[in-house]
């Protein structure tokens, strides 16, 4: 009995001391190089970006294939690795016609320093400061997929732009210390000190405590069965943001899922989403406002990847 106690002892204690360095355990970035956008046939050109700190900040201009933009894509991604596997997530919308721009925070990929709350902030207000300057197209359009959606909305409500239509949040939790404490709900062992332990993360820059401060369209995607951002801290935070917003209740399971789905469906949601926002109305979007469309697949390399990497 003495044993088992010691033992629980030690598994909190440990736990705890993991906990306060949490705040930088959401952050997984490397900088293997995956794929690049030629390898989809997508003309890019690679930028840099300096920030107030003075960090370098790589990223990649994807032209919109065989045509003049529609709109411009700012791409905000996930928390691992960096843009060369996180590109491909928006590839099908320059496959459509969507100019996409690219960015990796500090620490990820090619650019320079170490990823932390504070730092990739500043990242992002350089990011759109920089996009705003140098966007081909008088439409922009924010898609942040998971943490890319508690990185933007801060950076964004602090600096928000009239060029901006829309932004489009994928998967996004409402707060840092909420989604510790849901996990620490999650594990018998941790359940019955969530509360307490979850204090030991920051909640400083949330996005929660800055949507109110967003005052463009929004649109939510969250599947009811996401396992990594449960779905009641995504509908927590749009239940805070103010109109105008929509909340897409993604029918299949998974996280970040709505486009990576053999079905298009949420793709050609999207696209006409994004076509009926446009300051003034694109000939090119005809064919995204007809119900019957279609878009090409979220990957289409996929095959020849899969028999490289066997």
């Amino acid at each position: 009995m003495k044993t088992f106690k010691a033992k629980t002892f030690i598994q909190l204690f440990l736990f705890a001391i993991f906990l306060t360095g949490c705040n930088n355990l959401f952050y997984y970035p490397d900088s293997v190089i995956q794929i690049t956008p030629d390898r989809l046939n997508l003309a890019f050109t690679d930028f840099t970006i300096k920030t107030a700190d003075n960090e370098e900040l790589h990223g990649w201009k994807i032209k919109a294939k065989g045509q003049i933009p529609i709109a411009t894509i700012l791409h905000f991604h996930g928390n691992a690795q960096n843009i060369t596997t996180h590109f491909m997530y928006c590839a099908w919308l320059a496959e459509n016609g969507f100019d996409v721009i690219e960015f990796d925070y500090r620490g990820y990929g090619k650019s320079t320093g170490e990823a932390s709350r504070t730092g990739i902030y500043q990242d992002s207000v350089s990011f759109l400061q920089w996009a705003y300057e140098n966007s081909r197209t008088k439409d922009n359009f924010i898609i942040a997929q998971s943490l890319g959606g508690a990185v933007v909305i801060p950076a964004f409500a602090d600096n928000e732009k009239n060029n901006v239509q829309a932004i489009i949040l994928d998967s996004t939790f409402a707060s840092y210390r909420g989604i510790a404490r849901q996990k620490l709900a999650s594990i018998w062992l941790t359940w019955p000190l969530q509360w307490p332990l979850s204090f030991l993360v920051s909640d400083n820059l949330s996005p929660i405590d800055y949507i109110k401060n967003v005052h463009v369209p929004l649109v939510f995607i969250h599947s009811k069965n996401d396992n990594v951002v449960p779905f009641e801290s995504g509908k927590e935070l749009f239940d805070t943001a103010l109109e105008p917003k929509e909340f897409w209740d993604v029918e299949w399971d998974g996280h970040v899922s709505a486009f990576v789905h053999k079905d298009d469906k949420y793709r050609r949601k999207l696209l006409k989403y994004l076509c009926s926002h446009l300051k003034n109305p694109n000939k090119m979007c005809t064919k995204y406002l007809n119900e019957n469309s279609q878009t090409l697949p979220y990957i289409r390399l996929l095959p020849e990847l899969i028999n490289k990497n066997k």
